[in-house]
């Protein structure tokens, strides 16, 4: 009986699927981001480390919102922007 128990519960735990919905890893893309544009002394810079970093498909709308984002901080235009 007790080994029917156990095998009942190791299908259960098997069939689960954990799903994260804390949006760790877009915390941390942003934060990679937010740091890599902060960092860098000039735009090609700038470039060459965003595309160095690993998008996963649909990430890249991610980048362009954080440019906006990190450019709309600026107290004064930025050449660096564009």
């Amino acid at each position: 009986e007790e080994d029917e128990e156990e095998e009942e519960e190791e299908e259960e735990a098997e069939g689960t699927l954990i799903q994260d919905h804390t949006e760790t890893d877009l915390v941390s893309l942003r934060r990679t981001i937010y740091l890599t544009i902060m960092s860098s002394l000039n735009f090609e810079e700038a470039g060459h480390k965003l595309n160095q970093i690993r998008l996963e498909a649909g990430q890249e709308m991610e980048l362009c919102v954080m440019i906006l984002g990190c450019c709309t901080e600026e107290r004064t235009y930025r050449s660096f922007y564009g």
